[in-house]
């Protein structure tokens, strides 16, 4: 079932990290020249009197996607006071696949490649993603490693403060602990999205599937867990609470690859095949990694008796699945 495939990046999504970079706040931001996936050299000098936020990620990485959607609604707000972002991928990473995560997310950022590694060994990446904050005279101010449910609140925080907007007591006020215990249900939401995690890697979906829908109780407008309780009722074959789940995810994420892959797994539990095929087309349009979308729609056109069609799927979902180099015991179970 192709929750196992689900699993694995959802569990990786929130564990914990050490720090960013090795570049201290104060210090000057290394400097840099870089060409980009449009062919253009792009250098940290170009962005003197700007705030820079230089965003350090990973092509298939979800934390790295999520801070940068976080990243680019902060953009939103302060594009006009002069605060820039850049991202950068290490050369081994696909370009293609860079540029087709950040359009299909309607981010537009520039995309620098680090050549050799030059910009990771100046910065000393520790992480996927580092968010590095540099101020107006080329400083680093502050740095955010990966990804925690926290990091648009700490940016937002850091941004202001390199900004001048408010000092650096208000900031500590800001990023206290208090500031997330306010958000009270997020965190009872999170804490049992991981338990539903926990207990699906260990065969127990009973309780998985309860602790999801505790988490959907918790808070929700959170579309993932919603998304990780309509896997647990697919593999359930709870084709109704599958298909409310989806949807609902749908809603809130309208482009989010695994809901919409979900989605068509749901509609094809229920037997509605062409409309399955409908969505699973768009998904795996959209999607740079639809492995589980290819996987869905080899089944689809499989029950509409195409063979040649259901066999070209099964083709892509593996091609896809080698090349991401997704463990074997991990889609051994689906069926």
């Amino acid at each position: 079932m192709i929750i196992f495939i689900f699993l694995i990046t959802f569990f990786l999504a929130f564990s914990p990290v050490s720090e960013a970079v090795s570049v201290s706040p104060g210090q000057p931001a290394p400097s840099f020249t870089l060409n980009s996936i449009g062919g253009k050299y792009v250098s940290l000098s170009e962005y003197k009197g700007e705030v820079v936020i230089l965003i350090y990620w990973k092509t298939g990485h979800e934390r790295s996607l999520m801070a940068l959607k976080d990243a680019d609604q902060e953009m939103k707000k302060y594009d006009k006071k002069g605060v820039r972002a850049i991202s950068v991928i290490a050369d081994s990473d696909s370009k293609e696949e860079a540029a087709s995560a950040l359009k299909s997310s309607g981010i537009d950022f520039p995309v620098l490649i680090d050549a050799d590694r030059q910009l990771y060994s100046n910065y000393g990446i520790r992480v996927y993603p580092s968010t590095i904050i540099i101020d107006k005279q080329g400083m680093v101010a502050y740095d955010i490693p990966s990804h925690a449910p926290s990091y648009r609140n700490t940016l937002d925080g850091y941004i202001r403060q390199v900004l001048g907007e408010i000092s650096e007591e208000e900031l500590k006020s800001t990023l206290a602990p208090h500031r997330e215990d306010q958000d009270k249900a997020k965190l009872e939401a999170l804490r049992l999205y991981n338990l539903s995690l926990k207990f699906a890697q260990s065969g127990m979906l009973e309780q998985a599937t309860d602790a999801a829908i505790k988490s959907v109780e918790a808070k929700p407008d959170m579309a993932q867990s919603h998304i990780l309780l309509g896997f647990l009722q697919l593999e359930n074959r709870n084709a109704d609470s599958a298909l409310q789940a989806f949807n609902k995810a749908v809603d809130l994420e309208p482009r989010s690859h695994d809901a919409q892959t979900g989605l068509g797994g749901a509609l094809l539990l229920k037997g509605d095949v062409d409309r399955a095929i409908e969505v699973l087309n768009n998904a795996a349009t959209a999607n740079p990694y639809p492995q589980s979308t290819y996987y869905q729609l080899g089944k689809a056109y499989e029950l509409k008796g195409d063979k040649d069609r259901a066999i070209e799927m099964y083709k892509k979902a593996m091609e896809k699945i080698i090349k991401k180099q997704i463990l074997p015991s991990a889609i051994s179970r689906c069926q």
